[in-house]
């Protein structure tokens, strides 16, 4: 057994969540009927509805978005509280580590998800990034679809008739959330096995 795998599992660090923007980088119940809490982008439902009243209510981390050995792109929390560790998680995962905003939401199915977005683009993209921080508001004070346009970013529209319903957020907090959503998907530091494949490209 792996020195990794005799640290436990790694529980998600409000308090470090709190500093991530401080850190500088260039470069339910899941509910009664037993649905599986997954990160996904709102486009995929027809009308969804965001946790809180405003942005500033919403955690803000580093993220990034890796291959596994099997393909499949998953998206990791980074949590790193040593800067120069932070660093070198940094360098071994080719600097393609960003701030992103975590924000609960549920559709007007009843089916909860965390969409787990980069909100800090760069260059003439800048103003794509922005348009997350503006569909999350929206979403926040009524139902709304978000499409995403190749030139505009994430646009939001409301329903063509007005949806009474209520949001049905499950009873978890939002620690819970990310917890159940990302379980082992959090780096702590450069010895995760996400990073050590990312730089070996063997597992």
């Amino acid at each position: 057994m792996s020195e990794e795998n005799n640290k436990g599992p790694i529980s998600f660090d409000f308090d470090q969540a709190k500093v991530t923007t401080q850190q500088s980088l260039e470069m339910e119940d899941a509910d009664a009927s037993g649905q599986e809490l997954e990160e996904e982008s709102p486009t995929q439902h027809k009308f969804v509805r965001f946790r809180g009243n405003n942005w500033d209510e919403l955690i803000k981390v580093h993220g990034v978005k890796l291959t596994t050995p099997d393909g499949e792109e998953l998206k990791y929390v980074v949590q790193v509280k040593d800067k120069s560790e932070f660093q070198k998680v940094a360098q071994r995962l080719d600097f393609k580590v960003k701030e992103h905003v975590i924000a609960p939401y549920v559709s007007d199915m009843g089916v909860e998800r965390i969409w787990f977005a980069s909100y800090k683009w760069s260059g003439k993209a800048q103003k794509k990034g922005m348009s997350v921080r503006w569909a999350i508001e929206k979403g926040q004070q009524e139902w709304v679809k978000i499409n995403f346009e190749h030139k505009r970013g994430f646009v939001t529209r409301p329903p063509g008739e007005q949806l009474s319903k209520v949001p049905a957020f499950s009873t978890l907090s939002d620690q819970e959330l990310i917890e159940k959503v990302f379980e082992d998907r959090i780096i702590t530091d450069a010895e995760h096995e996400a990073v050590r494949y990312q730089w070996n490209g063997v597992v």
